[in-house]
């Protein structure tokens, strides 16, 4: 079996294995475990986001919709679909690979090292439908894993919501507060007994 077949059928195997049961890094991932310390400020809920955005991207809406595309279309060479795979994978899936998602990251990084194997469309086609079988099914890991709860802290504004906010910003009670009582508050904090 030549590598691409072998590396296509690895894809499929991954697959089926991760179909029901969680992979590794998504419970890693899901943990807070980022061995590369990914994450900002003692948080990794930015990874999450970041993580969500640039799979999606890789697996579901962009890269497949322009890669299996250009494949399908004859005004686009063999070389230039492998390019535009390359271009618009390899950055993003070092990226996720920091996250933890190496093996997501090794699997773009061998695909693009078969490609002097690989001779027809065809070839090509077969490859990447197993790739994006794969990486379509972390990205719903990855979907279904996240914190989606947390929107709620963030609900949707009213119409009496904005007028309130619109109404509340013109008021000037605080400033008129301080130009009745002074401003002690900020002295105090400025002197040495405050911070005894």
């Amino acid at each position: 079996m030549n590598d691409v077949l072998a590396l296509q059928k690895e894809l499929q195997d991954e697959t089926d294995r991760i179909w029901l049961d969680e992979p590794e890094e998504i419970k890693a991932m899901r943990l807070g475990v980022f061995t590369s310390d990914a994450g900002s400020y003692g948080q990794f809920f930015s990874n999450l986001v970041f993580v969500n955005g640039d799979m999606r991207a890789l697996s579901t809406w962009i890269t497949p919709a322009i890669i299996v595309r250009a494949v399908s279309d004859e005004r686009f060479s063999l070389q230039q679909c492998k390019d535009l795979f390359a271009w618009t994978n390899l950055v993003n899936v070092d990226f996720l690979a920091y996250c933890g998602f190496v093996k997501f990251g090794t699997f773009v990084h061998r695909i693009v090292e078969v490609f002097d194997q690989i001779t027809t469309k065809d070839e090509l086609s077969d490859l990447l439908a197993a790739w994006y079988a794969y990486a379509n099914r972390v990205y719903l890991w990855v979907h279904h894993t996240f914190p989606w709860g947390l929107g709620t802290a963030y609900p949707k504004l009213t119409g009496a919501d904005l007028a309130f906010i619109g109404e509340a910003r013109q008021s000037t009670a605080v400033h008129d507060y301080f130009d009745k009582y002074g401003n002690g508050l900020v002295t105090f904090a400025e002197t040495s007994e405050a911070a005894g």
